[in-house]
């Protein structure tokens, strides 16, 4: 007896399998609009930075960020080195002011040696020798160390992922995460607070907005950045409340655990801290899952206001609710959403070191222009490597300082591709973590129908 045969057409990959969704998240934060919206917000937080350095003194040694706070007697040794090797180079008229001069001093005293005209002037290559032993040893201000620590790092994650090295990855991941933050923290607490700030102010609005036109992808609706906009602008407060709302909770929690301590110190109340060491053990114990949701729910905190419209309080509950009730789920969306976002700094980085050591090329067989090898280069893979000094005149510092600024676009437009392709990966993983938690579809957003756009 035959059996009737069923024809299927098509299979929705999505359906059967739903973290396929994180795929798309490459598409989804490569658009323009979306790419220009990252860029702004790093190109903002960049002008903070520098914005510091120009108002406050060096605070690192050449070493960089992760070497910590330079020493006094550090500074000095690099400095008398630079010194030793600099000054037999000199005329024999600027040997002596060059003994207690400063590094930029120094700088300065070299240059007029090789600009001038007499016979034992400095030629190019050993100035652009010299100069690079003058910018070796000088000492590093806060943002700028923090930069070169971030980018080092960040190409180190993406080298390691691209030669499936997991042991490498994880570990550069750690620095990236953990170590940078925290040695800035010890080095430049001051530093660290500004830029948090800054960095929580550009990021409450910005990501919240982004976080809403992904959520619009997996649904039925296509809402463009000015909708986004409109729907965000009245949860600014949330937006910013959820993670203050659990610092604060915390600190709550610790003040007691703190006056306990108290007791400790003086005679017989000790006893007392004794005993009630239990309760602070209960207490430290809830404040701990209280920053662990923080620490590993900080990426789905935007996604809950932008999706569900949850105020601070709600968003922290929902994204605690979703940690303890799928964690495995949320580590392999998590571990997924790192090849991504690996994805697409890979594509970001190729595209902008083709496009600019083609130019570069071209320029250079055209013209042969000195200010185009003062540029340095651009490598896959590889954080941007310095030019060697070299003596400009008023037309060529000029032509420098243009191509210095579109090289600088080139590095931020890796930068806003990896945090637009992350933003789309946090979106979908929430809006993926509710649905096996709460049974609630991901094209299922909230809506505001009286919203002025």
């Amino acid at each position: 007896m035959l059996r009737p045969l069923n024809r299927v057409d098509s299979v929705d990959i999505s359906n059967v399998f739903p973290c396929v969704t994180l795929l798309s998240a490459i598409h989804a934060g490569l658009r323009p609009s979306r790419l220009l919206f990252a860029f702004a917000l790093l190109l903002a937080l960049v002008a903070a930075g520098r914005l510091w350095d120009g108002l406050s003194p060096s605070t690192y040694g050449p070493a960089g960020l992760l070497a910590g706070t330079a020493r006094e007697s550090q500074l000095v040794d690099s400095q008398d080195s630079a010194r030793s090797l600099v000054i037999p180079a000199l005329r024999s008229d600027q040997r002596a002011q060059a003994a207690t001069a400063s590094l930029d001093q120094l700088a300065v005293l070299l240059q007029e040696s090789a600009a001038s005209t007499s016979p034992d002037r400095i030629d190019a290559a050993r100035y652009a020798k010299l100069a690079g032993t003058i910018d070796a040893a000088r000492p590093r201000q806060s943002f700028e160390a923090l930069d070169e620590a971030v980018r080092t790092s960040f190409f180190a994650a993406l080298r390691a992922v691209s030669r499936a090295d997991w042991a490498g990855a994880l570990d550069a991941t750690r620095q990236l995460v953990i170590e940078i933050p925290t040695t800035s923290w010890r080095s430049a607490p001051w530093f660290s607070a500004y830029f948090a700030l800054c960095a929580v102010i550009l990021f409450i609005g910005c990501a919240g907005v982004l976080c809403r036109v992904n959520a619009g992808d997996l649904s039925a609706r296509r809402w463009t950045i000015r909708q986004a906009r409109a729907f965000i602008r009245p949860r600014l407060s949330a937006l910013c409340g959820a993670p203050l709302f659990a610092l604060s909770f915390a600190a709550i929690l610790w003040i007691p655990i703190w006056l306990i301590g108290l007791f400790l110190n003086v005679q017989f109340f000790n006893i007392l801290g004794g005993i009630l060491f239990g309760l602070a053990l209960v207490l430290s114990a809830l404040c701990a899952v209280l920053l662990t949701v923080l620490v590993l729910g900080l990426p789905l905190l935007g996604p809950a206001v932008a999706c569900d419209g949850c105020d601070a309080v709600e968003s922290v509950q929902r994204t605690g609710a979703y940690i303890f009730k799928r964690p495995l789920h949320l580590v392999a969306y998590a571990i997924l959403s790192c090849f991504v976002i690996a994805a697409g700094g890979l594509t970001a980085d190729y595209v902008a070191v083709a496009a600019w050591n083609v130019a570069i090329g071209a320029f250079d067989s055209a013209s042969g222009d000195v200010a185009l090898a003062a540029q340095g280069s651009m490598r896959f893979l590889e954080p941007f490597q310095s030019g060697p000094a070299t003596l400009f005149g008023m037309s060529e510092l000029v032509t420098a300082s243009l191509l210095e600024m579109w090289r600088t676009i080139l590095s931020l437009l890796i930068g806003a591709t990896t945090l637009s392709v992350s933003i789309a990966c946090a979106t979908r993983s929430y809006l993926l973590i509710r649905m096996q938690c709460d049974g609630q579809e991901v094209s299922d957003l909230w809506v505001d129908n009286d919203i002025k756009i």
